[in-house]
């Protein structure tokens, strides 16, 4: 049916839509059993057999036989020659939920036979499973009897479901909304499905004042706003909004003069009309739109769209590769600050915590985009860890390692020397000098190795892990994007603590002393001479 699908499953029944329905045999002898043109004989096998049956064929003939209506004593005559003991059913909930799409089903059942079953079903599920079950089992116009049931006392819940429903014919729905409006309710209550059809612009100006003057007339009260409605809408034919009016004047006569002193200021009916007529299609353009875009190709293109948008925006934090020439010539010119710059320029991409969420985001899309293949992967994401092997490492004690075995090898070749050419005339003169041009080399090469370590994590996350991370999200890898992406950060952190190794390099000496180390008798008195030199200056 158009604009109301039926539901694959109800609630407690297993059974798929397109076998809730009877088969011939269960078919037949529902037919039978409320046929009363047949042999009695007839109509009791029938019965039976629904017995033999069981299931969903004897729930639907103990509904039968149960349900009140002009039927019911035939019935009961029937039940008591057979051999059916309706008052202890022998089948489960789901068979009785079946049970009612078959009586609600099967058209050769007396109408109000099936309107009951319809009725039971969407009050047995207070939403709308169980109304748009009822309408596919229904002929789709064949709803008018809901008027005349209210009258008579019952499916007063399924007209008010009825009356909302926008997919059924207005002209319906304003008869059932008037039998609705005529119903006795307990404090004056008036059904929302009600005061909707009163403002409904599409309803004939006869129905909605007819409507509005029928809850007037049980309860005054209750009865002010819906008459105040059709007097104030210009939609509504003059004679009518003065009728309106009218019947306002019995119970508050100042809100019927506020609405005749109304009148003067409203438009006219066609210029209403034609207001409307803009409304709908706007309405109709905006509902056409909606469709488009709902439409499984116009998804695709928005979730392509917004994949593309947000791997073009992780393109754009991609690290400069001109501040890694700048970084060069800052180090080679120690200039702190300007060194200071790059580090940051360089690693702080990879510290923005929103590609974290750009990257999930990402997972979300390519799973509605793509399916379970994605969506394995996402779900995973949280495991994504750095690549510590790949990441170079420096510490202060690496450093001062490094330095003190460059010192070491810096005077044992002076030692190798002296032993080969001799020594100078000034012993201790020498020594002096040997050490200043030891420590200017070694402070050299330790600010060097400190440059060389930036040098190489700028290398890394600009030539090798960002490359990798962007690759590895256009490929929809998200693990190990976001593995390369810790990577990324644990580079950031490495080179922050690389800087204060740098700039310690740049103002600070090495010391060492070279008595610390295994020399010849000869050596060891010159340097320990020295040394007491040294200390006494």
């Amino acid at each position: 049916m158009d604009g109301l699908e039926r539901p694959e499953f109800l609630p407690g029944c297993e059974i798929p839509a397109r076998y809730r329905q009877p088969d011939e045999v269960v078919s037949n002898c529902l037919t039978n059993l409320a046929d009363p043109s047949l042999p009695d004989n007839r109509r009791i096998s029938s019965l039976d057999a629904c017995g033999i049956r069981g299931g969903a064929g004897l729930a639907a003939a103990t509904f039968m036989v149960k349900t009140p209506g002009p039927w019911y004593e035939d019935l009961q005559r029937i039940v008591r020659a057979s051999h059916i003991d309706i008052d202890r059913p022998r089948f489960t909930h789901g068979d009785h939920i079946l049970g009612l799409c078959y009586v609600a089903g099967t058209k050769g059942l007396p109408p109000g036979m099936r309107h009951r079953a319809a009725d039971d079903l969407v009050c047995r599920f207070r939403d709308d499973v169980g109304y748009a079950e009822a309408r596919h089992l229904l002929a789709r116009n064949d709803w008018d009897w809901l008027a005349d049931a209210v009258r008579d006392g019952w499916a007063v819940w399924t007209a008010q479901v009825f009356a909302e429903d926008e997919t059924a014919p207005l002209k319906t729905r304003m008869k059932v909304g008037l039998a609705l409006a005529e119903h006795e309710t307990p404090g004056g209550y008036v059904p929302e499905a009600v005061a909707k059809l009163v403002a409904h612009p599409g309803g004939a100006s006869s129905d909605r004042l007819a409507i509005a003057m029928a809850v007037a007339h049980r309860d005054p009260i209750a009865g002010l706003d819906l008459l105040c409605r059709v007097a104030s809408d210009p939609l509504v034919q003059a004679g009518h909004r003065m009728q309106a009016i009218e019947l306002l004047d019995e119970s508050d006569p100042s809100k019927a003069q506020e609405m005749r002193a109304l009148q003067t200021r409203l438009p006219s009916g066609r210029e209403a009309r034609d207001r409307q007529r803009e409304a709908d299609e706007r309405a109709k353009r905006e509902e056409a739109a909606r469709r488009e875009r709902a439409t499984p190709d116009a998804v695709t293109k928005r979730l392509d769209a917004e994949i593309g948008e947000l791997l073009d925006g992780l393109r754009t934090r991609e690290p400069d590769e001109d501040l890694s020439g700048s970084l060069d010539n800052h180090l080679a010119e120690t200039d702190r600050e300007g060194v200071a710059q790059d580090i940051v320029g360089i690693f702080d991409a990879a510290r923005d915590e929103d590609i974290d969420a750009s990257i999930r985001l990402l997972a979300t899309l390519t799973r509605i985009r793509y399916g379970d293949a994605a969506e394995a992967a996402s779900d995973e994401s949280a495991s994504g860890g750095p690549d510590a092997a790949a990441i170079p490492r420096l510490t202060q004690e690496e450093l001062e390692t490094y330095a003190r075995e460059a010192a070491e090898r810096s005077w044992t070749t002076w030692r190798e020397l002296v032993e080969k050419h001799g020594w100078d005339a000034d012993r201790i003169g020498e020594v002096e000098r040997q050490a200043d041009e030891i420590t200017r080399h070694v402070d050299d090469l330790v600010l060097q190795k400190a440059s060389d370590h930036l040098r190489a994590l700028e290398r890394h996350l600009t030539w090798e892990t960002w490359p990798a991370f962007l690759e590895a999200a256009e490929q929809r890898e998200y693990v190990t994007a976001l593995r390369h992406l810790a990577t990324a950060r644990c580079l950031a952190d490495e080179a922050e603590c690389a800087e204060v190794l740098w700039r310690d390099a740049t103002v600070k000496s090495f010391s060492f002393d070279p008595l610390s180390m295994s020399w010849p008798r000869e050596f060891w008195l010159v340097l320990e001479e020295w040394r007491n030199g040294t200390t006494g200056r």
